[in-house]
């Protein structure tokens, strides 16, 4: 096995291992796609998010172009980014995972590691920024000029990817 192959299947592994361990079980969502219960789920989920950015967006008034350390504490990703796309990430993050900020944060404390779900998102960040500037270049052949992965892409609103595909059923 060649070596960024090697190097993509241990990443896998450790992705599935992540999403599968017991710290994951706060606000855990698997669901099937399309079903009524879901859109509401999603729904309600959506409207949360929507709800505790829109107070973190009232916070920083007048600071949505600030450096991200100059206006929140404990900044550890995007530390060269304007405070308001901060937002935008942390919304696209608890979109893509079917979740709302308290899944990774303490509400009004947001600086606080007390959740080891944020540690898991900056590792799971870090991982994706790899397979996108370095790992996707070397697969040959592949139908894109600029192949991305991104949460979505795995999580595809679950906190818990679904990690194969369902075995066909024997009658």
């Amino acid at each position: 096995m060649h070596r960024p192959h090697r190097v993509a299947a241990v990443m896998a592994a450790v992705v599935l291992a992540i999403c599968s361990s017991p710290a994951q079980q706060g606000e855990h969502h698997h669901h099937e796609e399309g079903g009524a219960q879901d859109s509401s789920r999603r729904a309600e989920v959506s409207a949360q998010i929507d709800h505790e950015l829109g107070e973190l967006r009232a916070k920083i008034a007048g600071h949505e172009k600030d450096p991200a350390p100059q206006v929140f504490k404990n900044i550890q990703m995007f530390k060269d980014v304007e405070a308001g796309r901060v937002l935008g990430a942390m919304g696209f993050f608890s979109r893509a995972l079917g979740v709302s900020c308290k899944h990774c944060h303490v509400v009004d404390q947001w600086e606080k590691e007390d959740k080891p779900e944020k540690q898991i998102a900056r590792d799971m960040a870090a991982m994706v920024n790899e397979i996108n500037t370095n790992l996707l270049k070397k697969i040959k052949n592949l139908d894109s000029p600029d192949p991305r992965v991104g949460c979505w892409t795995c999580h595809r609103g679950d906190v818990i990817p679904q990690g194969m595909p369902p075995r066909p059923r024997k009658d």
